[in-house]
């Protein structure tokens, strides 16, 4: 297989990957949806330290569940102010397919850009997975649940 590097072939004699790691880049693909004036956030989802996928084993033990009982909208401290919304106040994350309640955080962890929010994914009361992308990734055919547009406001 002839190598290189992000630009260009650099070597095209056949070279042996025995023993070597294949990577193939792809070519950038824009997710299929971006914040827009209504939606107008960044929505990430994915793990907090506490609590390993679903929570299915780690929600039983006490101190984790003490540590971490419920899933947050971790956001940033202006993009809340900007809403009229307090630190620890319910609020409704919203996209184009459904929407979840849950209570915002602004100051512990977790500490986001401006136009991003954070809710993690174990939470049954917080079925964030409603609200995020419904599409498949065209090489992997994996569902894309780790980001959308949303928008935020009071409950």
């Amino acid at each position: 297989m002839p190598s290189g590097d992000l630009d260009k072939v650099t070597n095209k004699n056949k070279t042996s990957l025995k023993g070597k790691a294949k990577i193939f880049f792809r070519p950038y693909a824009a997710p299929v949806e971006q914040p827009n004036k209504e939606y107008d956030m960044w929505l990430s989802t994915g793990r907090v330290l506490e609590h390993w996928h679903s929570g299915t084993m780690t929600q039983r033990v006490p101190e984790l569940h003490r540590a971490v009982p419920n899933a947050l909208v971790y956001m940033h401290e202006g993009d809340a102010d900007k809403r009229g919304l307090k630190n620890h106040e319910t609020v409704w994350v919203e996209s184009r397919r459904g929407k979840v309640k849950a209570m915002i955080e602004t100051k512990r962890r977790n500490r986001l850009p401006r136009g991003m929010v954070f809710i993690p994914w174990f939470d049954e009361r917080v079925f964030i997975n409603k609200v995020t992308l419904d599409t498949t990734c065209p090489i992997s055919k994996q569902t894309d649940f780790k980001k959308c547009a949303v928008k935020i406001y009071k409950a």
